[in-house]
């Protein structure tokens, strides 16, 4: 008899494979067969599947199998030449013998696993495999976090990533958004944890209703009872041939608004994170990243969207589909909202509020968050302002109380039940932060940061107010050696990206960057920030200074002001509430003349480089002009016009600055060891800092400054050194 009767006989079909089914080592394999002969028994609430024991003429044995009872049907329950049906949320398993020479026996009426099973031996073997780092984090306090409303699948993902305990922030703020549906408005310092403060009531609702929508969709499928089941028409799904289905478009649940690209970026990283062990998609859109492939992303109906509002509007007036349907949505939040919605900034955020707001009925129902470390931070009315309102003395322009503040983003963004928690200090800055000035002339800035960038190491952040500035400082520091990283919102998207990247990756990386660095960006360990020229607003320095000093760890902010910049620098202690003065950095005045000699010589090199790349594209201009004009210059004419000795002077000066400058970078700025005075006006102390941080270092000078002044009350004879000192240092600033 034929061997493929036979295993008619047997129950057995052979299955015909094209092209390469299996990879790797196939020895012994002779083919593929499927199951068409077996019964199903109903034996206390389990369906068995019965398959006779027997061996075909090449020995080769037959498996019994016994599937636990389920209401679920597999795939190989029917015919195989029909289409199948999926039903959602319904794992299908396809039972394929696969026979291979000398194969070992398998045990009869051996149990099939139904998905239970099958879901929890993955979580057993995961957490085998993740046992080590189980072993760090059981210190985690679940109870923390179930207490607050949070589910047990966002906490598992809180766990991975260790997150022992709320924060304050959060402690206050998730119980009433997941457990009691309000409106959040949330005011906390720089580094508090404000993202997930409102990620998580988004995930857990967004986990709710997707719940409730799969249990509604099956009562779309038509079930079978076991009874209704036989040999010739076995199934749980009636299959209609030949309907064609439209694809229902997927609904957008929530939009999370940001100032920044880098922000959202860092948000759709964190609710990534955070939704580790669920099925949501989450999608960022942003400006200066291509459209078509953000286009292509949203295509695919992501559940989070997390976008600036500029390319957010641009796809939304293209009609996007996907995007269409932001006034249907569930969850709204907007970060770092207080910038966002002043007059005058982000008019694109003005026409996205209007339309999400148009749909009242969907209003009603959408949660709202709205958070920032200076929600309720108040400044002084702006000069233009000011001049405003000396000429049009009717005109009522007054400053607003931060109650009056909070109302106008309540009406703007349209929220109707809302909970205000508030925890930031009267100060707007961390209470780990140490805050500190540096006083100079405009020219002797480049010095100071020089000095503090060699004499106190680890991963600093420079504030600019304008894109020259920053390009200027990372040129002239790119020259020093010191491998600064620009950031500006002129710099294309991914260049911007991977400076960020590689700052965080370098643990002693220069980050020179305007305020677009500013706002909500987690970089982690930076001990240094520096305010190249002293921000326009409270709200700037706050949120400069927040870039460090984060997650209880300590940091340093460290303000360079020259006197043209008094004035900005008074408002901003007076919208701070600060009664003193910033205490002065302590500098040493001896180390400052090798940092001079190597700054000004990379200036020289600097401006001699700006002159050669002015007559390279003047010489190019020239010989573009020639060519179109189609000119023949003679050959004296044109090598003088293209090689003067003006140029070749000014090469030669390049060379021989670059060569001084090596020479200098060569060797160590400040001597092993040093030990120096730090002279202020009032107070003279002295002690070693090798080694030590700058936090410590001013730490220090701030805890020595009413010892030093009460001993020097009583010891009259060093006034004089004081007097001494102070008119040496007059005498300096005079001569430069």
């Amino acid at each position: 008899m034929p061997k493929n009767k036979q295993s008619n006989l047997n129950g057995w079909k052979p299955l015909t494979l094209e092209g390469s089914v299996f990879s790797g080592a196939v020895d012994g394999l002779i083919g593929v067969e499927e199951l068409i002969d077996y019964k199903l028994e109903e034996e206390d609430k389990e369906t068995k599947i019965l398959i006779c024991d027997e061996e075909d003429e090449n020995g080769r044995q037959k498996v019994s199998l016994k599937r636990k009872s389920s209401n679920k049907w597999q795939e190989n329950d029917i015919a195989n030449d029909e289409p199948v049906l999926k039903k959602p949320n319904a794992k299908i398993h396809k039972d394929i013998s696969i026979k291979k020479k000398k194969s070992k026996k398998v045990v009869r009426n051996q149990h099939v696993k139904n998905d239970s099973d099958i879901n929890s031996d993955n979580e057993n073997q995961l957490c085998s495999k993740n046992s080590n780092i189980e072993s760090h984090v059981d210190n985690i306090d679940v109870q923390a976090w179930t207490t607050l409303g949070v589910p047990g699948v966002i906490i598992k993902a809180l766990k991975s990533q260790q997150f022992h305990s709320p924060t304050l922030i959060q402690a206050l703020t998730l119980p009433p958004a997941i457990l009691g549906r309000r409106d959040i408005l949330g005011a906390a310092e720089t580094g508090s944890g404000k993202t997930l403060a409102f990620g998580i009531p988004i995930i857990n609702g967004i986990l709710e209703m997707k719940k409730s929508d799969n249990s509604s969709s099956e009562s779309d499928y038509e079930e079978i009872d076991n009874g209704d089941v036989n040999e010739t028409n076995i199934g749980c799904v009636r299959v209609i041939n030949n309907i064609e289905i439209n694809k229902p478009q997927k609904p957008l649940y929530a939009l999370i608004l940001t100032p920044t690209r880098e922000l959202a970026v860092q948000i759709k990283d964190h609710l990534t994170k955070a939704a580790k062990y669920t099925d949501i998609n989450i999608a960022v859109v942003l400006g200066g990243m291509a459209a078509v492939k953000q286009e292509r992303i949203l295509s695919k109906g992501p559940e989070i969207v997390i976008a600036t509002p500029g390319r957010l509007w641009e796809l939304i007036q293209q009609g996007n589909p996907h995007l269409n349907q932001v006034d249907s949505i569930k969850y709204l939040a907007i970060d770092e909202t207080d910038r966002m919605l002043e007059k005058g900034h982000f008019q694109e955020l003005q026409q996205l509020l209007e339309k999400i707001n148009m749909n009242k009925n969907m209003l009603e129902k959408r949660q709202t968050f709205v958070f920032s470390a200076t929600l309720t931070m108040v400044h002084d009315i702006p000069e233009y302002l000011q001049k405003k309102k000396k000429k049009h003395a009717k005109s009522k322009i007054h400053k607003l109380t931060p109650g009056q503040k909070l109302q106008k983003i309540i009406d703007l963004v349209g929220i109707k039940n809302p909970k205000i928690v508030d925890i930031t200090k009267e100060s707007g800055t961390a209470s780990n932060l140490t805050e500190c000035r540096i006083v100079c002339t405009i020219d002797y800035k480049d010095y100071y940061l020089y000095y503090f960038l060699k004499r106190h190491t680890g991963r600093t952040l420079v504030f600019c107010n304008s894109i020259g500035c920053v390009k200027r400082l990372a040129t002239l520091f790119g020259i020093l050696d010191c491998k600064p990283l620009p950031l500006h919102a002129s710099m294309q998207q991914r260049q911007r990206l991977k400076n960020l990247e590689r700052f965080q990756a370098d643990e002693d990386g220069l980050l020179i960057a305007t305020d677009v660095a500013a706002r909500g960006l987690d970089i982690p360990n930076v001990e240094h920030v520096i305010h190249y020229q002293v921000p326009r607003t409270s709200e700037s320095y706050v949120h400069r200074s927040g870039r460090t000093a984060r997650a209880q760890k300590e940091g340093i902010t460290i303000l360079m002001m020259e006197p043209s910049e008094k004035q900005y620098y008074t408002k901003l202690c007076k919208t701070l509430d600060r009664t003193e003065d910033l205490p002065v950095f302590p500098v040493v005045d001896r180390l400052l003349i090798a940092v001079k000699e190597r700054v000004d010589i990379a200036r020289e090199i600097d401006k001699l480089e700006l002159k050669c790349r002015r007559d390279n594209s003047q010489k190019g201009w020239l010989r573009k002009a020639v060519e179109d004009m189609d000119l023949v210059l003679e050959e004296d004419e044109e090598e003088l016009q293209l090689e003067t000795k003006e140029t070749a002077d000014l090469k030669h000066q390049l060379k021989i600055r670059k060569h001084q400058l090596a020479s200098l970078l060569s060797k160590p700025v400040f001597p092993k060891g040093f030990s120096g005075k730090y002279l202020d006006t009032n107070v003279e102390f002295t002690f070693d800092t090798t080694g030590q941080k700058a936090v410590d270092i001013m730490k220090t000078v701030i805890g020595e400054i009413p010892k030093k002044q009460k001993v020097h009350s009583k010891k009259p004879n060093q006034k004089n050194t004081f007097v001494k000192s102070k008119i040496m240092r007059k005498k300096k600033v005079k001569k430069t």
